[in-house]
């Protein structure tokens, strides 16, 4: 996920500068990964419809470009025609990363239906994605404060 005005881009990656709360947790540092764990992360190839938090709906669709790299694209609409932005997830010296012009996030926690990222370097920023079944996942960006509420996106795949 990328941050930016909207909640696309893996979620969505997202919505300002967010923060874990001041914790032991949020300075933890990347996890390291195997290529047989980031290919557990192929659950978020295809195309999504996401909603929650003030959007109704958002668009974004995940591939494969190689063993070790997902090209996320955000859309303007469902035809999947425009897109807005871009950002990558990818295993890179052991370490899962999304890359994006704003906010690069290494993975804290990982596993085959979870990924944690918080910003490199720092406490600040924070979300997981979570698969919940072969056709939905949840992209969950943590509170800013540790009495802040979180806010949940749905993605849902798009039958194209």
């Amino acid at each position: 996920m990328r941050y930016r005005t909207r909640p696309a881009a893996g979620v969505a990656i997202l919505l300002g500068v967010l923060a874990f709360p001041h914790s032991l947790e949020a300075q933890r540092p990347a996890v390291r990964a195997t290529l047989a764990q980031f290919r557990e992360l192929h659950w978020l190839t295809g195309r999504w419809r996401g909603s929650g938090g003030a959007y109704p709906a958002f668009f974004e669709e995940y591939r494969a470009v190689n063993d070790s790299t997902i090209l996320m694209r955000g859309f303007a609409d469902s035809t999947f025609r425009t897109a807005t932005d871009s950002s990558l997830i990818q295993l890179r010296e052991g370490v899962v990363s999304t890359q994006s012009a704003r906010a690069p996030s290494v993975a804290i926690e990982l596993s085959a239906d979870r990924v944690r990222f918080a910003r490199a370097g720092s406490d600040r920023g924070g979300y997981t994605w979570r698969r919940v079944s072969a056709d939905q996942w949840t992209a969950t960006l943590h509170a800013v404060t540790p009495d802040g509420a979180e806010t949940v996106y749905v993605m849902r795949r798009v039958r194209r």
